[in-house]
């Protein structure tokens, strides 16, 4: 592990986000970022050391909205910063670690992800980012 990423909140409308954060809360604010290839845009809130990644879905179909139509919208993910990811995901796999992406996929920002399934950490989805 090389550090804290982000942690990923699913929200249905990142207008309102955006204001909090950028206009009544006076913090730096990224985007929306369109992410057609997975059917959501991000904003980016960074707060000190810390960024918080709100999602939202732009395709009814997509993961994200599927989330949110089960009533898991708010808190998604929390993200950690690795280095050698693939390295890293044949020794979890090889350890008996439940990995939900066994081959890194393209992420936001030029980044490789992967993420673990929630059995892995008690329940929490947790990213694992390279880049």
């Amino acid at each position: 592990m090389t550090g804290f990423a982000h942690v990923g909140i699913l929200v249905e409308d990142l207008a309102p986000v955006a204001r909090l954060f950028g206009e009544r809360l006076g913090v730096e604010v990224t985007g929306p970022q369109p992410e057609p290839a997975l059917g959501l845009e991000v904003l980016w809130v960074h707060v000190g050391e810390t960024t918080l990644e709100f999602i939202s879905p732009t395709d009814p179909e997509s993961r994200a909205a599927q989330a949110i139509a089960r009533g898991e919208g708010g808190v998604h993910h929390v993200a950690l910063r690795v280095e050698g990811l693939d390295e890293m995901l044949g020794e979890l796999d090889a350890a008996g670690v439940p990995v939900r992406d066994r081959t890194p996929r393209p992420g936001a920002h030029g980044t490789r992800i992967s993420f673990l399934e929630p059995a892995a950490s008690g329940g929490a989805l947790v990213e694992l980012i390279e880049g």
